[in-house]
C-alpha cells in the first residue's frame, strides 16, 4: 500500500477540492493499492474540513467543470484521504509524518521556486517520485499522473494487462483479416458523408475520437472499430471527458464493436462500460521508435505520435487489410495551422470542449503549426511504408494533408 502527497499545501477550499476530485479519477484503477492520499492544507478554515463528509456528499462539493461520475467513485476513497494543517515549506514535518511508504509527490503548482525546491527536498529524504502535474504549466498533466499510477502496480499485473489485450486483438485480426476498411477522421467533410447518407460499401468501418459521441454518425456508419487515445479529452477528469465516456459506454453496448485505445487507459474505460463490453476493450502500448509498426501481430506496440490516426488507427487497419479508404481527414491549409483543427459539427464540438480549457489550461499552450507539420510527415511515412507491402490507400474526401491529397480518389458519382 502506498501513500501519495499533494504539494504544495492547498491554500483554500476550492483548490483542495479540485485536486481531491481530480485524484479520485486519476487513481481509480489503483484505489485498492492506495493507503493514503495526503492533502496538506494552509487555509484558515482547516477545522471545518471533514474528508469523510466531503467524500460521502461528493455531488454537493464537485465542481461543475468535472465529470459528475467522479462523485460516484468518491466513496471508494473513504479512509484513504487525509487532510492536515500544513507547516510552510518545512520538509522535516512531511518526512516525519508521512515519509514511510511515500510513493509519490504530486506537485500541482510549480510557479514558486521555494515550492519546487522543497518538493525536491522531500523526495530526496523519502525516496518518493516527483510528479510534475501543474495543470497551468504542464502540457500533459493528466498523462504524467496516469503514468505514475501504474508504478503502484506489480510488474505481473502490467504484463497481464498487455497480454490480455494482445490475445483479444489477435482474435479480432483472425476474424477480420483481409476485409477492406473505411477509416473515418473527424474533419468537416465527415458531416457531408453523414448528411448525404453515402454508403462506403461492405467493408469494416473505423471511427475515432469525437465521432464516438455523435449518435447520427454511429447510426449511419455502423462502425465495428472505435478508436480514442487522448489523455485530456478522453481519459481526463473534465466534464467533457466524462460526457465522452458516457457516450462511449452507450456505443459499446453494441456487441459487434471493439474499442482500441492506449494500453494505460484500458482500466479506466473498463470502469465505465458494461461488464459484457470489458473484453472488447483493447489497449496497445507505444514507444518512441524511428519507423512505424504496421504489423501488430509481430510486435504489439505502435510508434508514439501526437495523432490518433498515425498512432493507432492506421497501424491497426494496416495489420488487418490491404485496402484502406480514408474519409474525413481534412487537415487544414498551412496558413491556418495556428489554431485547433476544424471538426464535423464544429460549433457544437468547440462549445463542449470549452470546459477542457478551464480544467487543463496548460494543454492548450501548443504549437499547432508544428503539430500539423509533424502529422503531415507522419502520414506520408506510414502510408508509404504500408504501400511497400502492397497496401492500397485512397482518400475518398478532399484533404489538405499532402499524403492524402495525392492519393485522393473521390466519391463515386451516383
Amino acid at each position: 500500500m502506498s501513500k501519495v502527497l499533494f504539494f504544495p499545501p492547498l491554500p483554500d477550499r476550492n483548490r483542495l477540492l479540485d485536486q481531491l476530485f481530480r485524484s479520485i479519477w486519476h487513481f481509480l484503477p489503483a484505489v485498492d493499492k492506495v493507503e493514503t492520499l495526503i492533502f496538506p492544507y494552509a487555509g484558515d478554515d482547516f477545522a471545518l474540513l471533514d474528508s469523510a463528509q466531503i467524500l460521502s456528499m461528493a455531488k454537493a462539493y464537485l465542481n461543475r467543470d468535472l465529470d459528475p461520475a467522479i462523485a460516484d467513485y468518491a466513496l471508494l476513497y473513504q479512509r484513504k484521504v487525509a487532510f492536515f494543517k500544513a507547516p510552510k515549506f518545512d520538509f522535516s514535518a512531511y518526512t516525519l509524518m508521512y515519509g514511510e511508504n511515500l510513493k509519490g509527490i504530486i506537485v500541482w503548482d510549480v510557479s514558486n521556486e521555494d515550492v519546487v525546491s522543497t518538493a525536491k527536498d522531500i523526495a530526496a529524504r523519502t525516496g518518493a517520485e516527483l510528479v510534475w502535474a501543474d495543470p497551468f504549466a504542464v502540457h500533459q498533466e493528466t498523462l504524467v499522473i496516469i503514468q505514475f499510477v501504474y508504478q503502484l502496480f506489480e510488474q505481473s499485473e502490467l504484463e497481464h494487462l498487455a497480454s490480455q489485450s494482445h490475445e483479444y486483438f489477435v482474435g479480432y485480426v483472425s476474424k477480420w483479416k483481409g476485409r477492406p476498411i473505411s477509416a473515418y477522421g473527424n474533419g468537416p467533410s465527415l458531416q457531408s458523408i453523414i448528411q448525404s447518407k453515402y454508403d462506403p460499401g461492405q467493408g469494416l468501418r473505423a471511427v475515432c475520437n469525437s465521432t464516438i459521441m455523435e449518435s447520427e454518425a454511429l447510426k449511419h456508419l455502423k462502425p465495428e472499430m472505435l478508436f480514442c487515445g487522448d489523455p485530456v479529452q478522453h481519459c481526463g477528469p473534465s466534464l467533457y471527458a466524462g460526457r465522452f465516456r458516457e457516450q462511449l459506454a452507450k456505443a459499446m453496448n453494441d456487441p459487434g464493436r471493439i474499442l482500441i485505445t492506449q494500453l494505460g487507459y484500458v482500466p479506466y474505460f473498463r470502469h465505465i462500460v458494461s461488464p459484457s463490453a470489458s473484453s472488447r476493450i483493447i489497449g496497445i502500448g507505444n514507444d518512441r521508435r524511428p519507423t512505424f509498426n504496421i504489423d501488430l501481430t509481430k510486435e504489439f506496440v505502435t510508434a508514439a505520435t501526437a495523432n490518433i490516426f498515425t498512432m493507432l488507427v492506421l497501424p491497426v487497419v494496416f495489420t488487418i487489410s490491404k485496402q484502406i479508404d480514408v474519409y474525413g481527414c481534412d487537415g487544414m491549409s498551412f496558413k491556418s495551422a495556428t489554431k485547433p483543427w476544424s471538426h464535423a459539427n464544429d460549433e457544437d464540438y468547440m462549445s463542449k470542449m470549452a470546459v477542457t480549457h478551464r480544467v487543463h489550461p496548460g494543454f492548450w499552450v501548443r504549437n499547432y503549426e508544428e503539430e500539423f507539420w509533424s502529422y503531415c510527415n507522419d502520414m506520408e511515412d506510414i502510408i508509404s511504408q504500408a504501400e511497400q507491402t502492397g497496401v492500397l490507400v485512397r482518400s475518398i474526401t478532399p484533404s489538405y494533408v499532402p499524403a492524402l491529397a495525392k492519393r485522393y480518389n473521390g466519391m463515386p458519382v451516383t
